[in-house]
């Protein structure tokens, strides 16, 4: 059976989850990247092993499990960091994702994705982007994780700025849900936009 792969894709604290949940509710399959991720990096992985290599023990707890406080750090720390830990984490991302893609019977499936990373998007078949605005995302960030503003806004500069996101509806066929106001309007979008997807 083809399964149609859309990704979901948006800023930090833009309402990713939040809207993965809610097609998770109309019996949409949902495959989240970052629980991949944490699955590629349990204690005495491939992955966890491979960052230890690169910055060694400092990364882990003594229960051997990825301290990601301190992987965070460093990622934020330079771009030469951050494309290391890239380089070691995406390609066992991506293959985990395809493993558990061939699993599914139900003809959609949506893949929370962080970024779309370069390389990732061919292998999906549609896009929905969220988005919200600047503000309204440097808050939720704080309320949500209870970090300092300064902390919050050099995790959203360490990701790519909404012009550069949105790029990829130029790549994949795609679909914008603005973010900016109450649960209910993010759900009455989705629901009009699941409507859309089950029926192309």
């Amino acid at each position: 059976m083809t399964v149609l792969k859309i990704a979901l894709t948006g800023g930090i604290a833009c309402g990713k989850s939040q809207l993965a949940q809610i097609f998770a509710k109309f019996g949409v399959d949902v495959i989240q990247l970052d629980n991949i991720s944490k699955e590629i990096t349990a204690p005495k992985s491939a992955g966890i092993k491979e960052l230890i290599d690169a910055f060694g023990k400092k990364i882990v707890h003594p229960n051997g499990g990825l301290n990601r406080a301190v992987l965070r750090e460093i990622l934020l720390a330079s771009k030469s960091n951050q494309a290391t830990i890239e380089r070691i984490l995406h390609p066992k991302i991506l293959t985990k994702m395809q493993e558990k893609i061939e699993t599914l019977e139900k003809p959609l499936v949506i893949i929370e994705i962080p970024l779309l990373i370069e390389g990732f998007k061919y292998f999906f078949d549609r896009a929905i982007v969220v988005t919200c605005h600047n503000k309204n995302q440097l808050e939720r960030l704080i309320n949500r994780t209870n970090i300092d503003e300064k902390l919050a806004k050099k995790m959203i500069a360490a990701q790519i700025n909404q012009e550069e996101r949105l790029k990829i509806t130029k790549l994949l066929p795609s679909d914008i849900v603005e973010n900016n106001n109450t649960v209910s309007d993010l759900e009455q979008r989705a629901e009009q936009l699941y409507q859309k997807l089950i029926n192309l």
